[in-house]
Formats: C-alpha cells, structure tokens, sequence
C-alpha cells in the first residue's frame, strides 16, 4: 500500500515444520525475500474479484509442494539470482511479516519448558529460541526486528483448550515454542528515532500479545499494534518554494532562459511553385551557433481553384486540414528532423500525381479514375522549436501547382473551333443478358463552343 507516496508491505507466510528444520525456514524466508515481485492490478474480471496481485499466484506452489526440489531451486535462487538485482521487497519503507513462521526451542524437554513457563521464567525460554538466535547471527530477517515478547508459546495445544494447561497432551508431546510471530523494519538504519524526509517511516509497536482465549486452533494467534509516524511534502509549500526559485535566483532563472530559447531560423522562400512532377527544394537554416533547432513541417489549409482565380485566390477559401496531414498530391521529405548549430537542412517537396474516384469534380463531370486536374494551393507551416522548450516559432509558405501550365495549347481548324473527343454516356448501352453481344462505343466529334454548356 502507499501513504503519502511511502510503499507500506505486509507479507503473511508459513515456514517449513519440525524442529530441526531450521535451514529449511530460513530458505523459506530468503526465496520470498529474493522472488516476491508485485505487478498492477489488471483489468481481468478474475484478478479484481479475487483481489490477489500475481505474486500470490506466483508462490502458491510453496504451501502445495514441498521436497528435496524445491529446498534446492530456492536455496539456488537465494544463493545466486538474488544478490544481482535488488528485491523488490527492499524498496518498502516499511515492511511487516508474520504467520507461522514455525521457529522452535532449542536444547529443551516438554516438562521443562511447562516448568519455567509456570514459574514465568519467560526470559529463560527466549534465550532458547530459534529465531531470535538465526536473526542474532544474520542469517534470517536482516534488519528487522522484533517488539519483546510477553506472553507464553502459542504452539502447540490441544483444541478446546484454554490456558497453560491446554498444551500438547498427545504421545507426542510437542515443546511449546513461540512459532506466530511479527517481524518488521522501517526507514530507521541506526538509533534515531526522528521521523524526518531522510528517515520518512518510524514504527513503533504499542501491543504486542497473543490471543489465549482462542480455541478453535492448536495455535494461539498473536496481534499487534504499530504506531507510524510518516514524513510527507506540503505540495503548496514545495510548489511556492519551488516558484520563489524559479523567480528569484538568477542563476536557476538564466538557465531557464537559455534552455527554453528558440534558436533563429531563416527559410530560402515563402513562395513555391510546383509545375508538372517537378520538384522544389526548401532551406532551412539554423542560424544560432550554440542550440539545436527541430522543425517539423505541417499543412495548415488548402484550397482548390480555376484559371480564372489563380492570381486572385483569398485566404477565405482556404480550407483548414487539422490533423489530417499533407494531401495526397503532396511529398514532403524530411517533414521533421534537427538541426544542428549553423547548419542548413534541406527538404524535397514535389508534387505526385493521383486519379480521384469521383463522376463530378466542381460540378463538372469526369470519367471513371480521372486525373485531378485543378490547380492547387496548400499553406505550409514550418515549426521550429529549442531542444527543450515546447514553444515554438513558425514560418507561412504559400506552395501552389498550376496544372494549367502543363496543359499544351488545343489545335484550332479553320473555323477557330477547338476539336475534342468525348464519350457520349448516352452512347453507352448496357446489354439485358450475357447473350448479347457487347453494343459499340462511339466515338463523336464534339464542338466545344464559348458557351455555358456541359458536356
């Protein structure tokens, strides 16, 4: 969990069993600490009602398979993979652990440990434990600790009973021992106790007991009570003091400056004219000698026009494209890059020719994958922007390509009437059936006269 931006982790487990199998529970506890990784909640509708993370999928296998093989792989995993990369549970600013950790006494009979905890000799059975003895010599819980223990071994008892006098009475009879435990560490590395931003997380433990009352299992659960004391940043503070930097010390204030600065740019032409397939080169020139300059070329508007408006066109009948990129009749390569210090960029424009799926262009009627034939104008905006800032300058290019320039001059006859062929559509019949032959195109000689006719 986190609380003012501190990861707090709580981690519940269960040890290997038996006395003597000591080795074994502090393998237990180096294959977690090394391998427990937690990933985002996904959006699987599984995952968010079970409310588990992947790590708890991840280690279910310990409670369900136990053996020489998985003793070794972990103590492998612990031995080597662990010491490269740093757990992901060392990056908690707090970090509690508890379960059936399993730890036993040492060196002690049943009637002897009944005998001391009659005569709350409690001390003399702590010297004996196991955990306190592995945690002592750093082989298991390094940095953590533990809050004094005051109540007696909550394992194990018979169920159904209730106080010291409930404690193993089978054949067996097991040696009380503290196994329910809660380990924990916080940010504190040496005696200080002062929660500050260098140490953000001080834990302290207020009640640290075991539930004897409890009947229901041959173990007495144990419960405790931490108070947290957390250092976290006032965003206003930190935002006004970070202001009153940015305003005020001059040095952080000319670094700004500089690094936000737009380099000057100049460009060949703020006209372009493309004719047929042929091609256009635009300079771009960095003209700063210290900052990097990147550019980035966009259409701002385009317009489509006739003979008669070639020279008379106004930005009102621009139509403005948005995100929708460069039109189809025009390249641009680069249309984006950087600059270095005095350096000159070129970029090819030119014009590629394209065949529209439309019957009418400008109302007039056309055939079936027909050459665009208008005359076209695009304003290009160059954008030009320092290598760390988000403002930028920009410069307007007008590039237009005349098709009527392109078009050779019709032949006229003696009469000065243009001749041309078009297909008449009315000509064109379709058959009724697939048994009728094809019906013929013909082809007509047509007067294109100076009249408002269509054809």
């Amino acid at each position: 969990m986190r609380i003012f931006r501190r990861i707090l982790c709580v981690i519940n487990c269960h040890f290997a069993a038996h006395g003597d199998a000591v080795a074994r529970r502090n393998a237990d506890f180096e294959y977690v600490y090394h391998n427990l990784t937690f990933s985002p909640m996904t959006a699987g509708v599984n995952t968010v009602a079970a409310g588990v993370s992947s790590a708890v999928q991840k280690f279910k296998i310990l409670n369900v398979r136990r053996g020489p093989d998985i003793e070794a792989e972990k103590e492998i995993l612990a031995a080597g993979a662990a010491s490269e990369v740093l757990p992901e549970l060392a990056e908690a600013d707090m970090l509690i652990w508890f379960g059936d950790l399993n730890y036993r006494l040492d060196d002690i009979s049943y009637d002897e440990a009944k005998n001391y905890m009659a005569r709350k000799h409690l001390d003399t059975l702590l010297r004996k434990d196991q955990l306190r003895g592995e945690m002592k010599a750093g082989h298991v819980f390094q940095g953590m600790r533990e809050a004094n223990i005051k109540f007696p071994p909550t394992y194990k008892f018979d169920r159904g009973q209730v106080g010291l006098q409930g404690y193993d009475s089978s054949e067996k009879k097991r040696v009380p021992a503290w196994c329910d435990r809660v380990i924990f560490r916080d940010n504190r590395n040496g005696t200080s106790t002062q929660c500050k931003l260098t140490c953000p997380v001080v834990a302290s433990v207020t009640w640290y007991d075991a539930c004897m009352d409890v009947k229901d299992s041959d173990h007495k659960p144990v419960r405790c009570m931490f108070s947290v004391d957390i250092a976290c940043v006032d965003e206003r503070i930190r935002r006004r003091e970070f202001g009153d930097i940015l305003c005020f010390n001059k040095e952080t204030k000319a670094l700004l400056e500089e690094y936000n600065r737009i380099p000057d740019t100049v460009v060949s032409t703020n006209n372009i004219v493309l004719q047929d397939s042929d091609s256009s080169v635009l300079r771009i020139t960095n003209t700063c000698k210290r900052n990097k300059a990147i550019f980035e070329v966009l259409c701002g508007s385009e317009a489509f026009v006739n003979s008669a408006q070639r020279y008379g066109i106004s930005i009102r009948s621009y139509s403005v494209r948005g995100c929708f990129g460069f039109p189809r009749w025009l390249q641009v390569r680069p249309a984006s890059g950087v600059i270095g210090p005095g350096e000159i960029v070129e970029i090819s424009v030119y014009h590629e020719d394209f065949y529209i799926e439309e019957e009418y262009v400008d109302g007039t009627p056309q055939n079936w994958w027909c050459e665009d034939e208008r005359d076209k104008v695009v304003i290009l905006l160059v954008s030009v922007r320092g290598n760390g800032s988000n403002a930028i300058k920009q410069h307007q290019i007008r590039l237009s390509h005349d098709y009527t320039s392109r078009v050779q001059s019709p032949c006229k006859d003696e009469n000065n009437k243009i001749q041309t062929n078009t297909l008449q559509r009315a000509n064109f019949q379709l058959s009724n059936c697939s048994s009728n032959p094809a019906p013929d195109l013909h082809f007509d000689n047509v007067m294109n006269r100076d009249t408002n006719q269509d054809i």
